[in-house]
């Protein structure tokens, strides 16, 4: 569809315009990169950052039709619970002695591809508390919908994007072997529970390597989703040139979603903890070039998102440190904290 470049003020954008060229604050900084979808909590954290007005594709009128609006976070909501529900029923099938159903498979990676474009709220969807006996089914639901950014964001074709969501999705169908009270424990395991847990990378192995829907690369990526790059990882300790690029995809991707999760018997990390530790704390585990592209894109999202300081104060983040992510300037009232700078004040969790 042909469209054109048109500068709106930003109170007649609306959610599902696309940017046109690059969208700076008043700081010079950049907050968004030309060809991003904009979703309704996009565009409000551009008002609160003061951006007035942008340039995005406005297109030329389409034939009308159903068209799902993934930008609105109801509609978002709404599929994103089927699709857990639809992930849930594809691991108690599995559990129960069952193949793997490539229909619902197919089903599920459909419906994530088809939120390609709502990056707000797939990174959102993250944050929400899951219970111990629901966890595995949301965190493998995330981890395929971030896969799938990923996979963008390194400009992989379609072909390969489409196979790191189903990678990213059965990830971890191995635990489907593991015993329920060690998979749900809610404190430490032992050294012999947490040797079998570490067992369900080839459990997810061995259930989809013989099926004809599930290609070689996307079976030794659910294999090998816990190596790193140093080979201190499991279950074979390979190295990072011994790993394909999904594997690599999926690492990142799980580690981040893990550390993030709001669970019942755990606290999340901030993003910018996680960030912390992704960036200078994974020399030799993580792939430099899957974790950059990642990490380069991801923190975008967390612009003009509303803070609480360990000072007491609430502010908005108004930009990132490249070379700290866990260190954003943040404005409080008329003033800039640069929290890379300052020894104390640090980010105590989003409101």
């Amino acid at each position: 569809m042909k469209s054109k470049k048109m500068l709106l003020p930003i109170e007649k954008v609306n959610p599902g315009m696309i940017t046109a060229e690059v969208v700076f604050n008043k700081m010079g900084n950049v907050m968004l990169w030309d060809g991003v979808a904009l979703d309704s909590i996009t565009i409000e954290r551009l008002k609160n950052v003061g951006v007035q007005e942008i340039t995005v594709h406005v297109d030329e009128p389409r034939e009308k039709g159903i068209r799902y609006d993934y930008s609105s976070p109801v509609v978002f909501a709404a599929e994103y619970e089927q699709d857990a529900n639809l992930t849930k029923q594809m691991f108690q099938d599995i559990s129960s002695g069952k193949r793997l159903d490539a229909e619902t498979t197919e089903e599920i990676v459909d419906s994530v591809l088809r939120k390609s474009e709502s990056n707000r709220n797939i990174i959102d969807s993250i944050t929400q508390v899951r219970s111990i006996d629901e966890y595995t089914f949301y965190h493998s639901l995330n981890v395929s919908m971030l896969c799938m950014l990923i996979g963008k964001w390194l400009r992989l074709d379609e072909y390969h994007v489409r196979n790191l969501a189903l990678a990213g999705l059965l990830h971890d169908i191995g635990k489907t072997r593991i015993p329920f009270e060690i998979l749900n424990k809610p404190g430490k395991l032992t050294d012999e529970e947490f040797e079998e847990m570490k067992r369900h990378s080839e459990y997810g192995y061995n259930i989809v390597k013989n099926l004809d829907d599930i290609s070689p690369e996307v079976a030794k990526a659910i294999l090998t989703h816990h190596e790193k790059e140093d080979g201190s990882g499991y279950p074979m300790g390979l190295t990072g040139d011994k790993l394909n690029l999904y594997s690599k995809v999926i690492t990142v991707a799980d580690i981040f979603d893990a550390m993030t999760a709001n669970r019942t018997y755990k606290s999340k990390d901030t993003p910018f903890k996680v960030f912390e530790l992704m960036q200078h704390g994974s020399f030799g585990i993580l792939d430099p070039i899957v974790l950059n592209a990642f990490l380069n894109n991801v923190t975008s999202y967390y612009i003009g998102a509303n803070v609480l300081l360990n000072t007491g104060e609430t502010g908005v983040v108004v930009f990132m440190n490249k070379q700290n992510l866990s260190r954003p300037v943040v404005q409080v009232g008329d003033r800039y904290i640069d929290t890379s700078v300052s020894k104390f004040v640090r980010i105590k969790e989003f409101l």
